[in-house]
């Protein structure tokens, strides 16, 4: 597959701050690739240097197989964390300039914008001016015109940067039946819920390098962590728990099991049960990714977060708790909670 994306030993400072510090990068023909890392961490820079607007350092870049950016932009849609327009046009009217200026026919031209303006959802505003529309209608504007000329290559810098959470979640939606056009993509962003929903393969940039990249396809439906809420806890209980594992974390009323596993689960919930404690709630917690890359970013080992997890959480937590009619279930989890039952059954009766 042709890597549409090509980064090799690239660097960028300014003055002596320096934010690249040799990041190596490929992103292959119809993959959408997901840079993240946290607010200064240097994708903006990245972007600018892959349009030309920057010149590098030191390293390599080849976009669309030619390492003259300047001549590809043409190729390119690009669409910026901040949107600035002139107020008194209207989208329509401003695609229309944009196309005009790009040498493209009139016919041709009207039924683009018509087509993206249907696609962008702005076709009830094409006319009103754009200081009358939202934030959300402007970043659907940013997206029609980074696609008017069919560009074979998007750049996204934070697209749902200053949204509410409903315009976050009609921003990714769009952008979802952008990926499905075909374009090549690199989304830069810090938000992970924009990774799992969109994006093939997700590089971590930190300290000015990609310090990782996984197939999000292996994490997305793999659960992190799992809290466990329970009744009070008293500290000798807590200790017990917590020397399961240094996934175990506990306070006076949760336990924190991070990363989970199967096996994990099973030694937890015997605790608890035999201690009859009270088992209140079960709530998932981080993602698998987002565990990754906090662990990334401050430089921790994520070996043992990239195993495959077999079981889902909630699926192997609930049956533990409330056993299914079968003989699937741990031998000695199973005992415990038929002897707990039992107990309870008696009290009840003496009561």
């Amino acid at each position: 597959m042709t890597d549409v994306i090509v980064v090799e030993g690239l660097t960028k400072s300014y003055g002596h701050v320096s934010v690249l510090r040799g990041v190596h990068l490929r992103v292959a023909a119809g993959e959408v690739y997901g840079l993240l890392g946290p607010n200064g961490a240097g994708k903006s820079t990245l972007i600018h240097l892959l349009l030309g607007f920057l010149y590098p350092d030191s390293g390599r870049i080849r976009v669309l197989g030619s390492a003259d950016l300047e001549a590809q932009r043409r190729q390119i849609g690009y669409i910026p964390e901040r949107q600035r327009y002139h107020n008194y046009y209207t989208p329509r009217e401003y695609l229309t300039f944009l196309g005009r200026f790009d040498g493209m026919p009139e016919t041709i031209l009207r039924k683009r914008i018509d087509e993206l303006l249907e696609l962008t959802g702005l076709t009830a505003v094409a006319n009103r001016y754009l200081r009358t529309l939202s934030k959300g209608m402007i970043q659907r504007l940013g997206i029609a015109q980074a696609l008017l000329t069919d560009p074979d290559l998007l750049l996204i810098d934070e697209p749902t940067s200053g949204l509410d959470l409903d315009g976050q979640q009609e921003l990714l939606v769009l952008l979802n039946d952008v990926r499905q056009r075909g374009h090549t993509v690199l989304l830069c962003t810090h938000r992970l819920a924009e990774v799992e929903y969109l994006c093939d393969r997700v590089g971590i940039l930190t300290n000015g390098k990609v310090a990782l990249e996984v197939n999000v396809a292996d994490v997305r439906h793999m659960t992190g962590s799992m809290v466990v809420q329970t009744g009070p806890l008293d500290l000798p209980l807590r200790q017990r728990l917590e020397m399961i594992g240094r996934e175990i974390r506990c306070d006076e009323q949760a336990v924190v099991i991070s990363p989970h596993s199967p096996e994990l689960q099973a030694k937890v919930l015997q605790v608890l049960i035999e201690a009859n404690v009270t088992i209140r709630a079960l709530e998932p917690q981080l993602s698998r990714l987002a565990q990754i890359y906090m662990r990334t970013v401050r430089g921790e080992p994520v070996d043992n977060l990239l195993v495959t997890d077999q079981a889902p959480l909630r699926a192997v937590l609930n049956e533990a708790i409330n056993p299914a009619p079968t003989d699937d279930i741990d031998p000695l989890l199973k005992r415990l909670l038929q002897r707990r039952e039992g107990d309870s059954r008696q009290k009840d009766g003496h009561q």
